[in-house]
């Protein structure tokens, strides 16, 4: 399962404002069965299998600013990706037509 995980920047001192890290997270089965949420973004977190980072953005004040933007771009991407059949279903649905090949 996939799920949006956020956290503070990194940013030069050049740079004004807040700005957040977003990334879109894969779990392995125990974090998803058990509802638990990885302690850092990072591929070396317990639970963690993949992790696709979608970069940093600026925190503005209102739910138009790039942050907000991202994060609900990303849990559309992780609703679409968690929503799609996998490879292993399509293969079964293959199987069962029957057939001599």
């Amino acid at each position: 399962m996939w799920i949006v995980m956020t956290s503070c920047a990194k940013m030069p001192s050049s740079c004004w404002g807040r700005y957040r890290n977003v990334a879109l997270v894969q779990l392995d089965q125990y974090y998803t069965a058990h509802g638990l949420e990885p302690a850092y973004i990072s591929t070396h977190a317990r639970g963690v299998l993949r992790v696709r980072h979608l970069g940093h953005f600026n925190d503005g004040k209102t739910a138009r600013c790039a942050y907000a933007r991202a994060v609900m771009r990303a849990q559309q991407m992780a609703d679409d990706i968690n929503n799609s059949p996998t490879v292993e279903a399509g293969d079964a649905i293959l199987m069962s037509w029957g057939g001599s090949a």
